[in-house]
C-alpha cells in the first residue's frame, strides 16, 4: 500500500515539476539568445554593440540567479504546502485512514519530495552548464571553455587524489550521497517544521514558516562552524594536503545532516501518531 501512495505523489508532482522544467528550459533559451547571441554577433569589445551585450549579460545573469533561488524557495514551499494538505489539513482525513502506519505516511511523502527536489536540481545545474558555457566559449573560445572544464573537475574530484585510482568514482559517489542525505535532510527538517506547527491553537502555517526558517538558519551557522573548527585543527598540520581537510569537512556535515534526519523523523512520526489535530 506504501508503493501505492509513493505512485500517488509522483503522479501529483508532476503538475509542478512539469512547468518547473518548462519554465528552465524556456528561461534559458531566452538567456542564450539575449547574451550568448548578441556577444556572438557583436564580440566582446570597446564598441557599442559590444558593450550592450555586456550590459545585458550582466543584467540578465542577475535575474537569472534570482529565478534560480525563487525557483528553490517555491519547491520548498509547494513540499512544506503538499504535506501540510495531504497529512493535518482536511485531506488529513483520507491519507489517515489508509491502511498505513504512520512512518509509511512520512516515508511514503519523503521519498518523492526528495526525488523531485533532485531532478529540479539537476535541471538547475543543467541550465547553468548551458548558460556558463555559452558565455566562456564566446568570451574565451573553445580551448579555454575546455580547461575551465578540466580545472573544475579537479576542483572537485582533486579531494579525493589521495585515494588514488579510485578517486574520481568515489569522488563522483561521494558527491552524489552527499547532496542525497542534504536533500534528505532538508525535506525531513521542512516536514518537522510543518509538524511542530501543529502544535500551536493558531497561526499554525505562518509558525511552521518561522520554524523552519530558524531551524535552517541555525543549521547553516553550525555548517560553519564545522568549517571554521575543521580548519582551525586540520587544515594547518595538513596544509600540503588540503583534501583531507575538504574530505574531513563534507564527512562532519553529513554526520550532522544524517543526525537531523533521524531526530526529524523520530519527532514527526511522534507528532503525527500521538498528537494529530487535523483542521
Amino acid at each position: 500500500m506504501s508503493g501505492k501512495l509513493i505512485k500517488y505523489e509522483f503522479k501529483q508532482m508532476k503538475s509542478a515539476l512539469l512547468p518547473v522544467a518548462i519554465a528552465l528550459a524556456v528561461i534559458t533559451g531566452i538567456i542564450f539568445c539575449v547574451v550568448i547571441v548578441p556577444m556572438l554577433v557583436f564580440g566582446i569589445n570597446d564598441s557599442e554593440g559590444g558593450i550592450l551585450s555586456i550590459f545585458l549579460a550582466y543584467i540578465t545573469f542577475i535575474l537569472y540567479v534570482v529565478i534560480l533561488i525563487v525557483t528553490g524557495i517555491g519547491m520548498n514551499i509547494y513540499i512544506g504546502v503538499r504535506f501540510y494538505k495531504t497529512v493535518y489539513s482536511g485531506v488529513g482525513y483520507f491519507t489517515n485512514t489508509l491502511p498505513l502506519k504512520k512512518h509509511e505516511i512520512i516515508l511514503g511523502k519523503v521519498i518523492p519530495a526528495v526525488v523531485v527536489q533532485t531532478i529540479v536540481t539537476l535541471m538547475i545545474v543543467v541550465s547553468a552548464s548551458i548558460i556558463l558555457g555559452g558565455y566562456i566559449l564566446v568570451t574565451d573560445g573553445f580551448g579555454d571553455l575546455m580547461l575551465y572544464i578540466a580545472r573544475f573537475k579537479g576542483a572537485v574530484l582533486g579531494d579525493f587524489t589521495m585515494l588514488n585510482g579510485m578517486g574520481i568514482v568515489l569522488g563522483i559517489v561521494f558527491g552524489c550521497l552527499f547532496a542525497i542525505i542534504q536533500t534528505v535532510s532538508n525535506t525531513l527538517l521542512l516536514f518537522l517544521a510543518v509538524s511542530i506547527g501543529q502544535l500551536f491553537n493558531s497561526h499554525k502555517i505562518l509558525m511552521s514558516v518561522i520554524i523552519f526558517i530558524v531551524m535552517n538558519r541555525v543549521f547553516n551557522a553550525v555548517d560553519a562552524i564545522i568549517e571554521v573548527i575543521t580548519k582551525a585543527f586540520v587544515y594547518g598540520p595538513f596544509i600540503h594536503s588540503p583534501s583531507i581537510y575538504s574530505v574531513i569537512t563534507m564527512i562532519l556535515i553529513n554526520t550532522k545532516n544524517i543526525i537531523i534526519v533521524v531526530v526529524a523523523y523520530a519527532i514527526s512520526y511522534r507528532i503525527l501518531r500521538d498528537k494529530l489535530n487535523l483542521e
